[in-house]
Protein backbone atom coordinates (compact mmCIF):
# COMPACT_ATOMS: atom_id res chain seq x y z
CA UNK A 1 0.00 0.00 0.00
CA UNK A 2 1.19 3.71 -0.90
CA UNK A 3 2.79 5.65 1.80
CA UNK A 4 -0.24 8.30 2.20
CA UNK A 5 2.20 10.59 3.63
CA UNK A 6 3.66 11.68 0.15
CA UNK A 7 -0.03 12.77 -1.08
CA UNK A 8 -0.38 16.00 0.70
CA UNK A 9 2.80 17.26 -0.89
CA UNK A 10 3.21 16.03 -3.74
CA UNK A 11 -0.64 17.60 -4.57
CA UNK A 12 0.63 20.51 -2.93
CA UNK A 13 3.53 21.18 -5.50
CA UNK A 14 0.93 20.54 -8.53
CA UNK A 15 -1.08 23.19 -7.11
CA UNK A 16 1.77 25.22 -6.27
CA UNK A 17 3.05 25.10 -10.00
CA UNK A 18 -0.21 25.96 -11.44
CA UNK A 19 -0.81 29.14 -9.25
CA UNK A 20 2.93 29.71 -10.36
CA UNK A 21 2.19 29.62 -13.95
CA UNK A 22 -1.03 31.40 -13.51
CA UNK A 23 0.72 33.93 -11.74
CA UNK A 24 3.57 34.44 -14.84
CA UNK A 25 1.26 34.59 -17.68
CA UNK A 26 -0.89 37.36 -16.08
CA UNK A 27 2.62 39.62 -15.37
CA UNK A 28 3.18 38.91 -18.58
CA UNK A 29 3.31 42.27 -20.77
CA UNK A 30 0.90 42.35 -23.05
CA UNK A 31 1.88 43.74 -26.42
CA UNK A 32 -0.50 44.57 -29.09
CA UNK A 33 0.75 42.29 -32.53
CA UNK A 34 3.02 44.53 -35.12
CA UNK A 35 1.22 44.68 -38.48
CA UNK A 36 3.83 42.59 -41.18
CA UNK A 37 2.11 43.77 -44.12
CA UNK A 38 0.41 41.32 -46.68
CA UNK A 39 2.82 38.13 -47.22
CA UNK A 40 1.17 37.16 -50.42
CA UNK A 41 -0.96 39.22 -53.08
CA UNK A 42 -4.04 40.27 -52.69
CA UNK A 43 -7.60 38.07 -54.41
CA UNK A 44 -7.52 40.59 -56.96
CA UNK A 45 -3.65 40.77 -57.99
CA UNK A 46 -3.27 36.32 -57.89
CA UNK A 47 -6.19 36.56 -60.58
CA UNK A 48 -4.78 39.14 -62.50
CA UNK A 49 -1.19 37.07 -62.26
CA UNK A 50 -3.32 33.75 -63.09
CA UNK A 51 -4.93 34.59 -65.92
CA UNK A 52 -0.94 36.28 -67.48
CA UNK A 53 0.08 33.43 -66.61
CA UNK A 54 -2.41 31.36 -68.43
CA UNK A 55 -2.36 33.94 -71.82
CA UNK A 56 1.06 33.72 -71.91
CA UNK A 57 1.22 37.62 -71.55
CA UNK A 58 4.49 39.68 -70.76
CA UNK A 59 5.05 42.76 -68.14
CA UNK A 60 7.12 44.45 -71.59
CA UNK A 61 6.94 43.66 -75.70
CA UNK A 62 10.04 41.71 -75.88
CA UNK A 63 12.61 43.97 -78.03
CA UNK A 64 15.84 42.98 -79.27
CA UNK A 65 18.28 44.34 -76.15
CA UNK A 66 22.27 44.81 -76.82
CA UNK A 67 22.65 42.50 -73.99
CA UNK A 68 20.56 39.48 -72.52
CA UNK A 69 20.98 38.22 -68.85
CA UNK A 70 19.35 35.26 -67.70
CA UNK A 71 18.60 35.92 -64.28
CA UNK A 72 16.62 32.48 -63.34
CA UNK A 73 14.26 29.84 -64.31
CA UNK A 74 11.72 27.72 -62.67
CA UNK A 75 9.94 24.63 -64.34
CA UNK A 76 7.10 23.50 -62.36
CA UNK A 77 5.14 20.29 -61.92
CA UNK A 78 2.96 20.40 -64.50
CA UNK A 79 5.82 21.21 -66.96
CA UNK A 80 5.01 25.07 -67.24
CA UNK A 81 8.50 27.19 -67.16
CA UNK A 82 9.18 30.94 -66.16
CA UNK A 83 12.06 32.19 -67.21
CA UNK A 84 13.39 35.39 -65.83
CA UNK A 85 15.32 37.68 -68.53
CA UNK A 86 16.69 41.06 -67.60
CA UNK A 87 14.58 40.65 -64.92
CA UNK A 88 11.15 40.16 -66.90
CA UNK A 89 9.28 37.07 -66.66
CA UNK A 90 8.86 35.18 -69.52
CA UNK A 91 5.97 32.08 -69.43
CA UNK A 92 6.33 28.95 -70.88
CA UNK A 93 9.83 29.30 -71.87
CA UNK A 94 11.77 26.51 -74.48
CA UNK A 95 14.12 25.27 -72.44
CA UNK A 96 16.50 23.73 -75.13
CA UNK A 97 18.24 20.24 -75.41
CA UNK A 98 20.99 20.75 -72.27
CA UNK A 99 19.09 20.81 -69.01
CA UNK A 100 21.63 23.67 -67.60
CA UNK A 101 20.70 25.90 -70.42
CA UNK A 102 18.11 27.77 -71.53
CA UNK A 103 17.70 28.63 -75.44
CA UNK A 104 17.81 32.70 -75.77
CA UNK A 105 17.33 33.71 -79.56
CA UNK A 106 20.36 36.31 -80.50
CA UNK A 107 18.83 37.58 -84.19
CA UNK A 108 18.34 34.11 -86.14
CA UNK A 109 20.99 32.15 -84.27
CA UNK A 110 19.41 30.32 -80.67
CA UNK A 111 22.32 30.14 -77.79
CA UNK A 112 22.09 28.23 -74.89
CA UNK A 113 23.12 30.43 -72.16
CA UNK A 114 22.94 29.61 -68.33
CA UNK A 115 22.01 31.23 -65.60
CA UNK A 116 23.43 33.87 -64.27
CA UNK A 117 25.33 34.35 -67.73
CA UNK A 118 24.97 37.60 -70.56
CA UNK A 119 24.42 37.45 -74.16
CA UNK A 120 25.95 40.47 -75.36
CA UNK A 121 23.69 40.43 -78.78
CA UNK A 122 26.07 42.94 -80.89
CA UNK A 123 29.14 40.42 -80.26
CA UNK A 124 27.26 36.99 -80.10
CA UNK A 125 29.32 36.25 -77.21
CA UNK A 126 28.34 34.90 -73.45
CA UNK A 127 29.86 36.12 -70.58
CA UNK A 128 30.00 34.48 -67.61
CA UNK A 129 30.09 36.83 -64.31
CA UNK A 130 32.62 34.26 -62.76
CA UNK A 131 34.81 35.49 -65.79
CA UNK A 132 37.09 31.99 -66.06
CA UNK A 133 36.60 31.09 -62.12
CA UNK A 134 34.73 28.49 -60.86
CA UNK A 135 32.51 27.30 -57.67
CA UNK A 136 33.36 24.53 -56.10
CA UNK A 137 30.90 22.23 -54.08
CA UNK A 138 32.57 20.15 -51.60
CA UNK A 139 29.74 17.48 -50.59
CA UNK A 140 29.81 15.02 -47.75
CA UNK A 141 30.26 11.57 -48.78
CA UNK A 142 27.47 9.42 -47.87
Amino acid sequence: MPNESNRPPQMFRVVLRAAFAVALLAAAPSSPAQDVGRLFFTPQQRQDLDRRRESNVTDSPIAVEPAVTVNGHVTRSSGKTTTWINGVPQYDTYRGRAPDRVAVTSGAVVRGVKVGQTLDNSKGEVHDPLQGGEIKVNRAAK
